[in-house]
């Protein structure tokens, strides 16, 4: 079993909180769309996760509750990993450092704090992790990594 972030944008009001409540300087965007919604983007901790397949450098790696951590003092910023993110949640900051949800040591503040259900941690079985996802070699190929 492991643990899974779901983002349901639908029910998404742009608020914020998640935002606020995230102790990560940009561990979560929030994008405004043309329809009036919100795109929330926030890394879903993949199985198997390109970012650290592609991180020549290993500054990304999994912890032991699953969740897909950055250590930044391995990280050169080359910004491979935001390349094969397929939910566009690396980012890089102004700054020039990078970001990503490290999912709060298993207990994400972000989805505490979402009133309106639109973040929901909770606990899946092995098997619906790995359905329908891409495999790692899938997603570079398709970004011409490889």
């Amino acid at each position: 079993m492991g643990y899974l972030l779901h983002v349901l944008a639908e029910k998404c009001t742009g608020c914020m909180d998640c935002v606020e409540a995230c102790p990560i300087e940009d561990g979560i965007r929030m994008i405004p769309l043309p329809s009036g919604e919100w795109d929330v983007v926030v890394c879903r901790h993949c199985n198997p996760a390109p970012c650290v397949e592609v991180c020549d450098f290993g500054a990304l790696g999994v912890s032991g509750d699953g969740a897909v951590v950055l250590n930044p003092a391995l990280c050169t910023s080359c910004k491979a990993c935001i390349a094969v993110c397929p939910f566009g949640a690396v980012f890089l900051r102004p700054s020039g450092t990078m970001a990503k949800c490290d999912l709060c040591s298993g207990s994400p503040k972000c989805a505490e704090a979402c009133r309106e259900g639109a973040l929901i941690y909770e606990r899946v079985e092995k098997k619906s992790l790995m359905k329908g996802k891409p495999s790692v070699a899938e997603l570079l190929e398709l970004k011409g990594l490889r």
